[in-house]
């Protein structure tokens, strides 16, 4: 899990882009205060990972404080409420995940009325598309994900998983699975990414659907070990892990994106401001390679672009949660 410190070196040591978006007299008015990035998850997972130094850099380029807040719970749904329902001045954004066109379609498979709707938001950039890893601890029994799966379906409903939350981000990938395999395991949900990965190590559960970002100082050091991942291809620093098409699951195909979003209505010239302002700060080489080197897969799109992939991928994502039943 990567600490409050090292979040904060790694955004201190991010370069400035080349240039600042231009703002006109007209629109100079914004920003007039401090801005909050609302990350709906605790602190050390993928979206804290995003925020961060994305809020050093808007703060120095806006010339006005960014904070990033906290806001975590319901897998995820009470930060994504919180900002659907915030003023839309462009003081207040948000760092997501997947979960944010989950829950609501699993929200309404329950028979309950959903708190937000995808469309109360307004896509700003995808900064990340990040397959999760099927991880355990190096000294876990399970050498090879054959034995983990041989171990599941010896102990059906026995063995536990940990997620970043119910209806989370990786719950979902790791259903995909489960469901595509026939096993039966059992849910922990956590309260983010980061306390999940905290459990893991700590042996209150033997797997997890993690990224590399979340436990890059573990995955380094040699203490983990990678069973599968949800990728259409190998990743370069876990080339012995297959995927899960690789292992006979052709359909279980799961990238964790990271985006900024607005809510809706925020001023268009607001929004400009934010994306013209983000987009140097992703394109810039060296944020990129500082990124990489965090263990993100830097996948960056506008918000026109990224508005688009979220049309199809919100469709898929909603198909899959109707197909195995998540609710």
């Amino acid at each position: 899990m990567v600490s409050r410190r090292e979040l904060l070196k790694f955004a201190t040591a991010l370069p400035l882009a080349e240039a600042a978006p231009a703002i006109t007299r007209a629109q100079s008015a914004w920003p007039a205060r401090t801005i909050s990035i609302v990350v709906p998850f605790p602190p050390g997972g993928t979206a804290d990972i995003a925020a961060r130094p994305l809020a050093a850099y808007l703060s120095e380029k806006l010339g006005r404080s960014v904070v990033v807040e906290n806001k975590s719970g319901a897998g995820g749904g009470i930060g994504h409420a919180y900002v659907a329902k915030a003023e839309p001045d462009g003081y207040t954004i948000m760092t997501a995940l997947p979960s944010l066109a989950v829950i609501p379609e699993a929200t309404r498979l329950q028979g309950k009325t959903p708190t937000y709707e995808m469309d109360q938001f307004v896509p700003l950039a995808r900064m990340f598309a990040d397959p999760p890893l099927l991880t355990v601890k190096k000294s876990s029994p399970w050498k090879t994900f054959d034995d983990f799966v041989a171990a599941v379906k010896s102990n059906p409903g026995q063995i536990p998983y940990g997620t970043s939350g119910y209806l989370g981000t990786v719950h979902l990938a790791m259903e995909m699975f489960l469901k595509a395999a026939g096993l039966k395991m059992t849910h922990v949900p956590y309260q983010g990414g980061g306390p999940s990965f905290t459990a893991l190590l700590s042996d209150q559960v033997p797997v997890v659907p993690t990224l590399e970002s979340i436990g890059k100082g573990q995955f380094d050091a040699g203490n983990l070990r990678v069973l599968a991942q949800w990728g259409t291809e190998r990743l370069s620093n876990f080339a012995d892990a297959p995927t899960f098409q690789e292992a006979g699951y052709p359909e279980v195909v799961y990238i964790l994106w990271t985006g900024v979003f607005a809510p809706k209505k925020t001023p268009e010239h607001v929004t400009r401001i934010l994306r013209d302002t983000i987009r140097p700060f992703m394109q810039n080489k060296a944020v990129i390679e500082r990124f990489q080197n965090a263990g993100s897969q830097v996948s960056y799109m506008d918000g026109p672009d990224f508005a688009r992939f979220l049309e199809a991928d919100t469709d898929r994502l909603v198909k899959i949660v109707r197909k195995i039943g998540l609710s």
